[in-house]
């Protein structure tokens, strides 16, 4: 960090910059967005040409403003798989938040293929052993920055089962080497360690209403109980301890058809797309009431903490995030990864899997979750989901800690408080995650993604218990919509904190989120002060004269305006301004324009005059 940016060692230029002060004109986000980076070229490194070829890849808007994504191309080829510049536009109209992924110095003069896609997945399906269905795999023509080189290359991408993975592959498109495969799933841990809203139509079908059991959140915390004894996971037979914590809740909007009962709905839908092929679990009641032992209870269990999760995100927060890569609810196998004692999350395809060694990963909501969590990280980015720093990581373990602990089984002494996995970990098969982990950033850092990741979720956790579920969720995932692909912690949790301003979160509440990053090792702005402060000036005419009874306005990030006006002498005064963020101040006159101010407001401020043109 350095000042209010965080810069490049490679490029010199700005990767993100946090409490920018660029006010934009009138026009729609993709203007506002553009004005901003030619108002900076020299700042970016970038020509007219360049901001000029920058397309469009995405707009939200939200409580939180706005997000415009910028994607980089070069001579009408995408660069990367998601290079791009993405920037945050308040509700006050003011650029306050950049995060710039652009990949300077692109060099590349044959655009032209020597060889075919079909060619390029061939390669791919002999070098992992593995058949490749064209129509269910993607395959793009983009340029790849890599080692410092260019490439004209063939991204591929698809699902398989043999091996197990979310495979993409970067094909050189002239000599037809591989410059890179990798596994790009999401896993609820190491791979390798052992032991905008739409719905999909329903064709002949109605919602309807269903019963199932459940682990909610798992048997172990709805016990109060340790792994051990008879709470153990018996190669998933019953047992009477675990059975007693069995969950009947209400299964909203599956699907009847000619009869049948499907657990497909709005948010949640379940699949079969991994071996072992277990089916979806149709029937002909809509009582899906099984006992752990029985598969389709992890499909009851998944259908249910998705739906419920998914419902909270777009119906109480507001933030309409679902799938991109497809319409209707989050498709999930329960019974995935040919059995293995993992899950993932796919974002090629947006689907979730669960596996089924050890405790079976889908009967601990934890798990579910957690997996979740990283598809909305992808989602909410619109395909710029960050794992660096085990960002995401992070965050599918903030997301299932935030909804367990939030059904208050344990109290704040239990060491399992501060538990994730409690049912699929802390056991003899593997270790668990904890959120309270005592390393902070970046001197913590290891370099294992999900160790890292702890660090983050560790601090919105305490966020969480300092300012509630609501506003901590809302913050969460408002700040992590305006991040892309290479956000570290330090640039979310300030993205988190840029955020709060413009959902006007309280000066006590931001004062607590900011303690909380801050204690974590991440570089902050100064909180804002407990008490309210002043900001004085004074109106000019263009020849020095103070200028009576102008309006004068202060408009806050969330958009909300203060009016005074000013004195005879064309004073101005607004008290019991909340701190820690940007304002615009403007006037309005009859006879005189004034073109706005942009202030960051960290105490008492004096003398912020406004001169006529």
């Amino acid at each position: 960090m350095r000042g209010n940016a965080r810069w490049s060692a490679n490029s010199g230029r700005p990767v993100a910059i946090f409490q920018e002060t660029f006010l934009s004109k009138s026009g729609n986000p993709e203007m506002q967005a553009r004005q901003y980076l030619s108002a900076n070229q020299s700042l970016y490194g970038l020509s007219p040409e360049e901001i000029a070829g920058l397309r469009l890849h995405f707009v939200r808007s939200s409580d939180a403003g706005t997000v415009v994504r910028l994607r980089q191309m070069w001579k009408g080829l995408p660069v990367n798989k998601n290079a791009e510049i993405t920037i945050h536009i308040n509700k006050a109209n003011v650029v306050d938040l950049v995060m710039n992924g652009y990949r300077y110095g692109i060099e590349l003069e044959n655009t032209d293929p020597s060889i075919s896609a079909e060619i390029a997945r061939a390669k791919l399906a002999d070098h992992l052993g593995a058949r490749i269905d064209a129509e269910s795999t993607e395959t793009e023509l983009m340029v790849l920055r890599n080692g410092g080189q260019d490439y004209l290359v063939y991204r591929v991408n698809f699902a398989s089962d043999s091996p197990v993975g979310d495979w993409e592959a970067f094909v050189d498109a002239n000599t037809g080497s591989l410059i890179k495969v990798e596994d790009i799933a999401y896993y609820n841990r190491s791979k390798h360690e052992k032991s905008l809203r739409k719905i999909a139509p329903r064709p002949f079908s109605v919602m309807a209403t269903g019963t199932g059991n459940v682990f909610d959140p798992d048997p172990l915390t709805t016990a109060v109980a340790a792994y051990g004894g008879a709470y153990v996971d018996g190669s998933d037979a019953n047992a009477a301890v675990l059975t007693a914590q069995l969950k009947n809740r209400t299964l909203n909007d599956i699907t009847l058809s000619a009869g049948i009962y499907s657990l497909t709905g709005p948010y949640a839908e379940i699949r079969d797309f991994e071996a072992p092929s277990k089916g979806l679990f149709t029937q002909a009641s809509s009582t899906f009431n099984f006992d752990r032992n029985a598969d389709a209870f992890e499909a009851v269990n998944c259908y249910y903490h998705i739906d419920a999760s998914m419902r909270y995100l777009n119906t109480t927060l507001g933030l309409s995030i679902m799938p991109y890569q497809y319409a209707g609810g989050v498709r999930v196998d329960p019974s995935g990864l040919s059995g293995a004692d993992n899950s993932h999350y796919l974002s090629g395809s947006g689907q979730l899997a669960f596996g089924e060694g050890g405790v079976d990963d889908a009967e601990d909501a934890d798990v579910i979750i957690h997996e979740l969590g990283h598809g909305i990280h992808d989602w909410v980015t619109a395909g710029g989901l960050s794992q660096v720093n085990g960002l995401s990581e992070g965050t599918g373990d903030y997301w299932a800690g935030s909804y367990s602990r939030s059904l208050g089984y344990w109290s704040t002494g239990d060491p399992a408080y501060h538990w994730t996995f409690n049912w699929d970990g802390h056991n003899p098969f593997w270790g668990g995650r904890i959120l309270n982990y005592g390393s902070t950033y970046p001197g913590g850092l290891t370099g294992a993604i999900h160790t890292d990741g702890q660090i983050w979720a560790t601090a919105n956790m305490k966020i969480w218990d300092d300012i509630g579920a609501l506003k901590a969720d809302k913050a969460f995932w408002s700040g992590l919509d305006l991040t892309n692909s290479t956000t570290n912690q330090n640039d979310a949790a300030n993205a988190v904190y840029t955020a709060s301003a413009t959902l006007g979160y309280t000066a006590p509440q931001r004062i607590a989120m900011q303690n909380r990053y801050a204690a974590a090792g991440y570089t902050m702005p100064a909180p804002p002060t407990a008490a309210g402060v002043s900001i004085s000036g004074r109106i000019l005419t263009n020849d020095g004269r103070g200028l009576q009874n102008a309006v004068v306005t202060i408009t806050n990030a969330a958009g909300n305006v203060t009016y005074a006006r000013s004195s005879s002498l064309g004073y101005f005064r607004f008290d019991e301004i909340d701190s820690g963020q940007t304002y615009v101040i403007s006037v309005a006159s009859k006879r005189f324009t004034f073109v706005p101010r942009v202030v960051n407001v960290t105490g008492d401020l004096f003398e912020v005059d406004l001169i006529a043109q």
